[in-house]
């Protein structure tokens, strides 16, 4: 009998059958087949697969990873016990759950009210094994699905491994799991199976390290931790400028010791998170430097809208746009320039950061007052609507501006270009980064586009290439129409020519096609086209004889030699058809060739005759009709032309003596003829029979206009009644408008009164989030707005003399408050922690209140 006995009869199992729950959606396909091509089979695992199907799904992924492995696969069923060395696959429409080592699932209706969450339901129904031998794992997905259940699962002693999500076609669903900071192991899919078996076996959970990692830089290896998780490459950064922002993010989460704060990175995916976000966030505000922003408007905005001479929208490239401000900014000013000049046309701005957190927080639109105080109040009442103490950027400047995600050091650059902003990113940078980015804004703007530094950023090596417009401000003209493909533009190990093998050691070494980019591939295509095509045109020229090249369909292709005197193009607005460009008496002994053609039977022939030149001349031509392909649709056919002094000589291999037009010509245009005639009538009938139609149709939609007519006058008192509550909120907006305005006077009252007493407040909620905190706050212990709703263990200030997380979980439960006295940064300072009960919810503290002052000793309070 198997080690793995079924518990539900002939005694108690010596041991539990280990289990494997695999959760996947979009993208899943790749990422299965590498996990099962290194699955073991025969450890007795079971394999549990919840994939996102829909409805009329018809199952094939059994088929598919047959190809994989060598495990038993078997659909999901109700009642149906686990066994080992067994592949389970869910059901379309179908919820399933484990109890007691038996499936049983549930259809799930269209009635539902909830989202159909079947990893949640899975993952949370093994909770009831206690973890023990239970493993999930969270492949490529969009969504969320998964998280809740991986949470219950891992709660209950469960593994839990994600999937790289670099490696993931659609990384929503690993990246969710890990910004839980639960996950056990971060694998590539193919290597997840001997993750699996090393937590089987050895019981441990993390990942052992290899090394201790201080052999080589402590920066670098948490930067390489960086890279792997969030896949951007911070070698083209300054490096000074990381390690202040490293020191910052260690210092706030209470380390001193380096290497305690990479052990930490390598075990937190939030803390990488957090860092990332530290690394990555730019400053940028509301017409930050207003004098450059009306020389803009003045001297680039303005001329451009004057001067162009095209009705197509005005195109302008955001780089670097952080969380949006200056985006918007430039989006007003567009705005204003286009209205004050009457000018119709619209702009697009296309607004780019690598950061996916800014780019979301852009989207929004929303800003605190603090945020848009820069903005002129006719502005700010013009694009912004207000509620409350939020200002939401208008409908119709927010259409004008697409957000998204795009790395500027190795994404492809934007083209046909107006204008490109790309403000204080440069500086990051290292020189040959700059040389990249702003290689990459030269090949996308158009000639006289215009390109806006920030005011201590320079063009190097790529000053020859821009007039000045303001030196001052870093405004450039890009002085050709040119597009400037420079290597710099690219990655260097990107950035050589394939064509051909060469040492590794060589510095000019080429790279294969298959490991180009996009953009490299594109333009080394371009370039083989361009030779081609010229090649070919020689060759053309001095080759092809005088002909027509025509297609089966009437379409003419080209023409070459004396052909083109045949040819009328002048309009430049009909058809290049046989009908339409080529002399009309032409026509009848080409329509012949092309109904032979059509046809398929079709051999090389000749006809002569006269054409009508003109004013009485008439010009005596012989036509030889070859076809050139008669399988491809359309068919392809040669016209070789000869005058009359050709005409004598024309070549037996081109259909012998050239006839004139005869009978047999005239019946096989007959035949055509008739033939369309037959497909007139019976198109007449059709018509016929769809005008019958469309006349009941139109009675049906004349009794539907009635009802709509009689719905209208409902919608017209219905809207009466709108009208006179939205009077009615218009009166209460103006009443909460004013509250807030004696709010916001107060909030500032209440700022002052800190400064003047020297106090510091931060303020956490019952979750130990931080909701608020002072200017002496912020300026003392290093806060910054974006650390508002984080959590206080993560930002709040390390003291040697209080636990201030765990003294604040303390208040929060006992609602008693604390104070401590102790020394911080060599000055005394004092610490109170105040609960916050709101009335009428006694028993329950809703936060608490942290408040910092500079510690006096009696005796010194007694002499003040």
């Amino acid at each position: 009998m198997s080690d793995f006995e079924d518990d539900r009869g002939g005694g108690e199992a010596t041991e539990r059958i280990p289990i494997v729950a695999i959760g996947t959606s979009a993208g899943g396909l790749n990422p299965l087949e590498a996990f099962f091509t290194n699955a073991p089979d025969s450890l007795g695992w079971c394999y549990i697969i919840i994939q996102h199907l829909s409805p009329d799904y018809r199952p094939v992924m059994d088929e598919l990873l047959a190809r994989k492995t060598h495990l038993k696969i078997r659909h999901i069923e109700d009642g149906l016990p686990i066994t080992p060395d067994t592949i389970y696959l869910n059901r379309p429409n179908t919820g399933s759950v484990v109890e007691a080592d038996v499936f049983r699932t549930f259809t799930y209706s269209k009635a539902d009210q909830v989202p159909h969450l079947p990893i949640d339901s899975m993952l949370a129904s093994l909770a009831s094994r206690g973890g023990e031998k239970t493993a999930a794992v969270i492949l490529s997905g969009s969504g969320s699905d998964g998280s809740n259940g991986a949470q219950i699962l891992h709660a209950a002693g469960g593994a839990l491994l994600v999937q790289t999500p670099q490696e993931a076609d659609f990384p929503s669903m690993p990246r969710t799991i890990l910004s839980l900071g639960i996950h056990d192991r971060i694998a590539d899919a193919a290597d997840i199976p001997n993750a699996i078996r090393d937590i089987f076996t050895t019981g441990q959970r993390t990942a052992p390290h290899i090394g201790t990692g201080l052999d080589q830089s402590l920066n670098q290896s948490i930067l390489e931790l960086l890279e792997k998780q969030h896949d951007l490459d911070f070698g083209s950064y300054k490096e000074t400028n990381l390690l202040r922002r490293i020191t910052r993010r260690q210092h706030l989460r209470g380390i001193d010791d380096p290497s305690q704060y990479l052990e930490l990175l390598r075990n937190s995916a939030e803390a990488v998170d957090e860092l990332y976000q530290d690394l990555l966030i730019g400053g940028t505000e509301f017409y930050r430097d207003p004098e450059a922003i009306s020389i803009l408007r003045d001297e680039v905005i303005q001329p451009m809208i004057e001067s162009s001479q095209s009705d197509e929208p005005l195109r302008i490239w955001v780089a670097g746009c952080a969380s949006g401000e200056e985006a918007y900014t430039i989006g007003i000013e567009m705005t204003e320039a286009l209205q004050a000049a009457g000018d119709l046309r619209g702009f697009r701005i296309i607004a780019t950061d690598v950061h996916r957190h800014s780019i979301d927080f852009a989207s929004a639109g929303a800003y605190s007052a603090d945020a848009v105080h820069k903005i002129p109040e006719p502005l700010r009442r013009k694009y912004f609507d207000r509620r409350a103490n939020v200002y939401t950027v208008v409908p119709s400047l927010r259409q004008k501006i697409i957000f998204s995600v795009h790395d500027a050091l190795k994404d492809p650059p934007f083209l046909d270009l107006d204008l490109v902003s790309c403000r204080n990113l440069l500086t990051y940078l290292r020189e040959e980064a700059q040389a990249r980015v702003i290689s990459m804004f030269l090949f996308g703007l158009k000639k006289h586009g215009v390109l806006f530094l920030g005011p201590s950023e320079t063009l190097g090596h790529f000053g020859e290439e821009f007039d000045t417009i303001n030196p001052r401000w870093r405004l450039f003209r890009k002085a050709s129409g040119r597009r400037v493909f420079d290597r710099t533009m690219l990655p260097n190990r990107l950035s050589r020519r394939a064509t051909g093998r060469m040492p590794a050691n060589d510095d000019h070494a080429p790279v294969p096609r298959s490991r180009m980019s996009p953009v490299l591939r594109e333009f080394a295509d371009m370039r083989g086209r361009e030779a081609l095509f010229r090649s070919y045109d020689l060759l053309l020229k001095n080759y092809a004889p005088s002909s027509f090249l025509v297609t089966s369909e009437g379409e003419v292709l080209s023409w070459f030699g004396a052909a083109s005197a045949f040819v009328d193009t002048r309009s430049d607005l009909t058809e290049w058809s046989v009908e339409h460009i080529l002399h009309r008496d032409l026509h009848f002994v080409i329509d012949v060739a092309l109904e032979k053609l059509r046809a398929g039977d079709f051999e090389v022939f000749s006809r002569r005759f006269d054409v009508d030149m003109g004013k009485d001349v008439a010009q005596p031509v012989t036509l030889t009709f070859e076809p050139l392909d008669k399988v491809n649709k359309p068919r392809l056919m040669l016209i070789r032309l000869r005058l009359e002094a050709e005409a004598d000589d024309v070549p037996q291999d081109y259909g012998g003596d050239a006839e004139g037009i005869n009978s047999e010509d005239a019946m096989v245009l007959s035949k055509r003829v008739h033939e369309l005639e037959r497909d007139l009538r019976l198109t007449e009938e059709t018509l016929q029979h769809v005008t019958e139609r469309l006349g009941a149709s139109g009675e049906e939609l004349q009794a539907s206009n009635a009802e709509l007519q009689a719905s209208n006058e409902e919608l017209q008192s219905s809207n009466e009644e709108l009208h006179a509550v939205n009077k009615e909120l218009v009166a209460v907006g103006a009443e909460h408008e004013r509250k807030i305005l004696d709010l916001s006077s107060l909030n500032n009252e209440t700022e002052h009164l800190f400064q003047i007493l020297r106090l510091g407040l931060i303020v956490v909620n019952d979750e130990m989030l931080v909701k608020r905190f002072s200017g002496l706050g912020a300026q003392r212990f290093s806060l910054e707005p974006h650390d508002i709703n984080r959590k206080l263990s993560v930002i709040g200030p390390r003291f040697d003399f209080i636990d201030l997380p765990e003294a604040v979980e303390r208040v929060l439960l006992d609602l008693e408050p604390i104070s401590a006295q102790g020394v911080f940064e060599n000055e005394p300072l004092s610490v109170e922690i105040q609960p916050i009960i709101e009335e009428g919810r006694s028993g329950k503290a809703t936060g608490a209140f942290i408040i910092f002052r500079p510690h006096v000793s009696d005796q010194e309070e007694g002499s003040l």
